[in-house]
């Protein structure tokens, strides 16, 4: 049963990453937006935007799902009027349906040549397939738009409430978990590194580290919004210098997998990986049980710094690197 139950349980990953609260508060918001309106007379018409824009906006902390919440609205808008013009003038046919995204991409590409929102492509879509009728019965991309607008402005507001609620009651260890991630899947790599260095074989490893770029900078650009809620009972200056640090590591550590990838022999002394791998580890316990007493991580930043690597340029940064995020704890 236990083998059973660890096969079907989420990874550490996700685990760290608080997937499980993620699950729980999409359940709960779901569960909320129905029961509220799944018989009301108006947005009761449209339980999918409600329900997916509510989806959209769910996120770690509130402040982030108010901006994603304005962004879906702002893209509704503008691929709602752009295709009620449309239509008002053409009318519902093989030409204004394409043209309604088609101006609506136009536009946005016109604000942003780098990004065409889905939200307002799906709503572009929506305004040609679900249009309502006015008591006369005659079509209306008033309100049709009205409809949509309403209903995801429903599912943001109860998104939102419970991006507030759940941040209130745990966003204490959101980012001290990311963190303990960053820290653990360095450690992972660098062991994974040291375990194939005989046999050259790099490339799954340069793949996933190059992937782990995006999770620091994910954590390092939500430092400010956890900032903002709360700035006492988090070091959110010491997470963000170690954060840094660990990018360079991360970039450096990269660079040793690339020299493997291309020499028959890998530029870095494994015994000195391997201290950087206790280094690193000494960094999680620190984070993960938030350590007041550093005597052991001061101890190890100084084995760490009495190594001579002033010939060993990668190992040199890779050392520095590390110890400046350990030094980050002090």
């Amino acid at each position: 049963m236990r083998n059973f139950l660890d096969k079907i349980k989420l990874g550490r990953q996700a685990t760290l990453f608080d997937s499980y609260l993620y699950i729980l508060k999409g359940f709960l918001s779901i569960l909320t937006g129905y029961i509220l309106f799944h018989n009301h007379e108006i947005i009761g018409k449209d339980m999918i935007s409600l329900l997916f824009g509510m989806m959209l906006t769910l996120e770690p902390i509130n402040i982030i799902g108010i901006k994603s919440g304005l962004d879906q609205i702002k893209a509704s808008i503008l691929g709602g009027v752009v295709t009620a013009i449309l239509v008002s003038l053409f009318g519902v046919n093989a030409l204004t349906i394409p043209m309604g995204v088609a101006a609506t991409m136009y536009i946005s590409l016109k604000f942003n040549w780098r990004f065409v929102s889905p939200v307002a492509i799906f709503t572009a879509i929506y305004m040609t397939q679900y249009i309502q009728l006015d008591p006369l019965g005659i079509p209306s991309m008033m309100i049709t738009l009205r409809l949509r607008l309403l209903a995801l402005g429903s599912g943001i507001a109860i998104a939102i409430l419970y991006n507030y609620l759940f941040s209130k009651f745990f966003y204490n260890n959101m980012l001290r978990k990311r963190l303990v991630y960053i820290v653990e899947s360095l450690r992972t790599y660098l062991n994974t590194y040291i375990s194939h260095e005989n046999d050259g074989e790099m490339t799954s490893l340069k793949k996933d580290i190059t992937g782990l770029f995006g999770d620091i900078d994910l954590v390092i650009g939500q430092i400010g919004d956890y900032n903002k809620i709360d700035t006492e009972k988090i070091p959110y200056d010491h997470y963000r210098c170690a954060l840094q640090e660990l990018r360079d590591f991360t970039h450096y550590t990269l660079d040793v997998i690339m020299y493997r990838m291309r020499h028959d022999k890998g530029v870095a002394d494994l015994s000195i990986l391997e201290t950087l791998v206790n280094l690193l580890s000494e960094i999680q316990t620190v984070v993960e049980t938030k350590k007041s007493d550093t005597t052991k991580l001061n101890e190890i930043i100084q084995n760490v710094e009495s190594l001579d690597l002033s010939n060993e340029s990668y190992l040199n940064e890779l050392r520095l690197t590390c110890v400046n995020a350990a030094k980050c704890f002090l």
